[in-house]
């Protein structure tokens, strides 16, 4: 059979023979909670409850939490007083060595997130794992990462990296439909999280380093049909096309759909950010603006009509690829009430913009910036940040209470050389044109910085001695957690940015963190594991680290 799905032992503590296992810092009984999530068959969320996912507090129903893209929850058991307690209570290990960059999801006490190809579902008190799904690729695949999963109505949807949409039963893993939607002869594969709303998996293509034309859509949750499907490049002739010189550069001009997209569920309106151009480096084979690259789109969530779209970074030769779209803030800004947009990308920038027009009302550099406007050479040239600088695939934050937006970033320059003839595209392999030789991993620093809501303007700013790879989560106790490469977990004040807790989680933290409550006690999860070669993040497995109050 070409998919599997194996059941764990039911132990809190099982070790299967792939050596699959749950570590637990104190002998736990298989609670009742356990028994009752290995045994029911969860309907999953309806449409009300993801509706309302911004204020629960037993569940994290999406990638950032609610539509919003927030990642905040009304829990203040933990807070600035008592955080410095915090405990381990159980670390599960998958045993599939992948790059750990999963943002995980939890309904009905269950948690379920992906490792490479692998999704599973384990119990989010205990950590045993409660069943496994084995994707077993049909096709090539340029990428195997991945970065997570939606859910609603009893089933799983995410992405495979040799190009397939599918969905799994919650209940036991099983599946339930398959379409293939693009693949490694166009260049491209699946790596995002979905986003399920109304009846629909918004999901788009990576793959413009492979010289692979990007695209997002929607499909139906019951059967994975083609709803719609928004190119982010213009076709040759269409307006747009002038800013692409020659035109034919068009057909493998990139941009990636490979981070979370957030909903204005008023509007019906759907939030991306499509990623760099190609070839990378060699901007000489693709002259002008090259729109549709680095770019936030407004798309009507019915047709998948763009209603705006705005260009942050143009003919980009530094892969600074626009990454993050959200959260949404509605509120003043300068005085002003009005709807507003954060964006975010490699460039190190953080954009505070109107959620309408797109226009930007704030443009603050968070971390270094150098020879941003010079292009790509032959003989070299040093930029601030380089390609793995900046936000990467890492989720901000947002404090409704104290109306900071708290990003994650990395600090790390280099040098970006371009060939010295332009290169050719061929299918499975990079289409860059050059490199880029960053500098030593030993320079490269973490950091979390806080933007006021209301101005623009920096409220504090921390610096870490590794890469800020982890999605940040912010509660109502006033503290923010976040993660870096390091593997250590950060428990930070909101208010002030001061660092209550660093906690090692054993290995590299470039996933999801979360927080929720089950019964009495609330919990902080956080994957980690070997987050990407690019960042040296180490050999191992993916693991999920639960953590609470003694």
């Amino acid at each position: 059979m070409p998919n599997q799905h194996q059941p764990a032992a039911a132990s809190p503590c099982p070790i299967s023979r792939a050596a699959r296992h749950s570590l637990c810092v104190a002998p736990l009984a298989l609670s009742l909670m356990a028994v009752l999530a290995t045994a029911a068959s969860p309907p999953g969320p309806s449409q009300a409850e993801l509706d309302s996912a911004a204020e629960a507090t037993d569940s994290w129903l999406m990638t950032n939490k609610s539509y919003d893209g927030h990642r905040y929850v009304a829990l203040d058991r933990i807070n600035t007083r008592n955080v410095a307690t915090l405990r381990a209570v159980c670390t599960y290990d998958s045993g599939v060595e992948a790059p750990a960059q999963s943002s995980p999801v939890l309904h009905d006490g269950r948690i379920y997130f992906t490792a490479g190809q692998t999704t599973l579902a384990i119990d989010a008190s205990d950590c045993h794992e409660i069943w496994r799904h084995q994707w077993v690729l049909k096709g090539k695949a340029v990428s195997l990462v991945n970065r997570g999963v939606a859910i609603q109505a009893g089933r799983l949807f995410r992405g495979t990296a040799d190009g397939h949409l599918i969905a799994l039963a919650m209940a036991d893993g099983a599946l339930q439909w398959d379409r293939q939607i693009t693949g490694a002869d166009n260049s491209q594969y699946l790596s995002m999280p979905a986003m399920v709303v109304a009846g629909a998996v918004v999901f788009g293509t990576a793959g413009a380093d492979w010289g692979g034309r990007g695209w997002i859509g929607a499909f139906s949750t019951a059967d994975g049909a083609q709803l719609w499907r928004y190119d982010a490049l213009p076709k040759p002739g269409t307006p747009g096309a002038e800013s692409w010189h020659p035109e034919a550069a068009l057909a493998h001009g990139g941009a990636s759909f490979w981070t979370p997209v957030v909903v204005d569920r008023a509007r019906n309106t759907v939030f991306v950010a499509s990623g760099n151009p190609a070839p990378d480096f060699f901007g000489e084979a693709r002259l002008g603006d090259n729109l549709g690259t680095n770019s936030a789109v407004a798309l009507d969530l019915a047709s998948g009509q763009a209603l705006a779209s705005r260009q942050f970074v143009p003919h980009d030769t530094h892969d600074w690829d626009l990454t993050q779209v959200g959260p949404l803030i509605d509120g003043p800004f300068k005085g002003q009430a009005g709807q507003r947009l954060v964006v975010a990308g490699k460039d190190g920038r953080l954009r505070i913009v109107d959620r309408q027009s797109l226009a930007p009302l704030s443009d603050l550099a968070i971390v270094r910036q150098q020879n941003g406007d010079q292009p790509a050479s032959a003989t070299g040239v040093h930029v601030c940040p380089g390609l793995l600088g900046g936000q990467e695939w890492s989720s901000s934050a947002y404090d409704p209470q104290q109306r900071l937006v708290i990003t994650p970033m990395v600090d790390w320059c280099g040098t970006v050389v371009h060939d010295a003839t332009a290169p050719l595209h061929k299918v499975g392999e990079h289409y860059y044109g050059g490199r880029i030789d960053q500098d030593p991993i030993a320079d490269a620093r973490g950091v979390l910085a806080a933007v006021d809501a209301s101005s623009g303007l920096l409220a504090w700013r921390l610096e870490t001695p590794a890469p800020m790879l982890a999605n940040v989560t912010a509660t109502a106790g006033g503290i923010t957690f976040a993660a870096d490469l390091a593997g250590t977990l950060y428990a930070v004040d909101s208010r002030s940015g001061a660092v209550l807790l660093r906690h090692a989680l054993g290995s590299s933290a470039g996933g999801g963190l979360l927080s929720y409550a089950l019964g009495t006690t609330q919990y902080v999860a956080a994957v980690h594991g070997p987050v990407s070669a690019f960042f040296g993040g180490g050999k191992g497995t993916t693991k999920l680290s639960l953590l609470a109050l003694p």
